[in-house]
């Protein structure tokens, strides 16, 4: 089992990093440029980081006022069992949902680019188990594979940035703030969901010993800047290399950027493969996360089972195969948005303010 018992705040800084970049830096660039439809569509990042900045606040306050209490124990404290149950099978349903569609994009980017013929529930099941297989030994040794895997994955990126800047043309990346403000606005509520993955705050909590609100606040914060950051950069290349009409056509436009490297005479010409390799293991880390979610969520609501990785397996699985294709996919994209807003603002606001009424809190109980 795992012995670890409290995680630092490099931990905590990949745990989330790794957390939050992943189908996002595949699927955001087409969706910003349909949005903004500007090459200053990068700004709209910055937007949804400072967006992201203020939710935190709240996910804080709670982990400071409840120390070492997941969101599921949180909300049987603070709303009571009935209501508190209730919170819990939505959280849940929420995280399903997530690891569902980030298993379906990533699967289906396998087989699109990698493992053409392989079937598709054949790609899923096995990426599945070894999530699953990573996940029955606890929080602590999903923290460390995180941790190994975090500096392989940022010099995938950073190969990838590096190689890309001789196919940059700034002409595309320019003018900035040509349009008006509320256009470039507009795109925060396509950045603010490539955030999804701050909400682990409150659910690595038992690995997070008590702390104080500035400490944790410095933690997330940097998380969240570093992460804008690497999607800023990745944006701006993007735009740079396809241009903003193309990245509005493109499925998978950073993948495509990928491919669009050259080097002739060069002994490894098939560049896109070592972007994919790193960002795998992105969408691993991001899956593997919201899988173990919906455990502990399994956990909470029916307490008397053993079953609860099987059983979440298993809903993630049949999640997984329901869309007929990618296009299926994407439509439900703004439903799963809808969902994502209940889950990681509505939900905890609730509590908090629950939280505050009362006057309760978990050090004073």
């Amino acid at each position: 089992m795992s012995d670890l018992k409290q995680m630092t705040m490099l931990q905590l800084i990949v745990v989330f990093i790794s957390t939050m970049i992943g189908i996002g830096i595949i699927l955001m660039p087409r969706d910003l440029a349909k949005e903004v439809d500007s090459p200053d569509l990068w700004v709209s990042i910055i937007f949804g980081a400072l967006a992201v900045s203020v939710v935190i606040c709240i996910y804080v306050t709670l982990a400071v006022r409840y120390p070492g209490l997941t969101f599921f124990e949180m909300s049987s404290t603070i709303m009571g069992k009935f209501f508190g149950w209730i919170f819990n099978f939505l959280f849940v349903v929420y995280s399903l949902i997530v690891a569902a569609y980030i298993l379906r994009i990533t699967a289906g980017i396998i087989n699109n680019y990698l493992l053409d013929v392989t079937p598709l529930y054949t790609v899923v099941g096995s990426f599945l188990l070894v999530s699953m297989y990573l996940i029955y030994n606890g929080a602590g040794d999903i923290v460390r594979f995180f941790q190994l895997y975090f500096p392989i994955m940022m010099f995938m990126f950073f190969i990838l940035c590096l190689l890309s800047i001789k196919n940059l043309d700034m002409q595309n990346v320019r003018p900035v703030l040509q349009n008006n403000f509320g256009a470039t606005f507009s795109g925060i509520k396509i950045t603010f969901f490539s955030y999804l993955g701050m909400e682990f705050l409150l659910i690595f909590a038992k690995l997070i010993k008590k702390r104080k609100a500035k400490h944790l606040l410095v933690t997330m914060w940097t998380s969240i800047s570093l992460t804008a950051l690497i999607y800023v950069v990745f944006h701006i290349i993007s735009i740079g290399v396809l241009g903003v009409e193309e990245l509005k056509e493109i499925t998978f436009p950073t993948i495509e950027m990928a491919k669009s490297i050259e080097f002739q005479g060069f002994f490894f010409e098939r560049f896109e493969l070592i972007f994919l390799f790193g960002w795998l293991t992105t969408a691993f880390t991001s899956f593997t996360a919201y899988t173990y979610a919906s455990t502990l969520g399994f956990k909470s609501l029916f307490k008397p089972t053993r079953w609860f990785l099987p059983v979440a397996g298993v809903f993630i699985f049949i999640l997984t195969m329901l869309p007929k294709g990618l296009t299926e996919v994407f439509h439900y994209s703004t439903h799963i948005q809808v969902i994502s807003f209940m889950a990681i603002v509505v939900l905890p606001v609730i509590l908090l303010i629950v939280s505050l009424f009362r006057g309760n809190s978990y050090a004073s109980s």
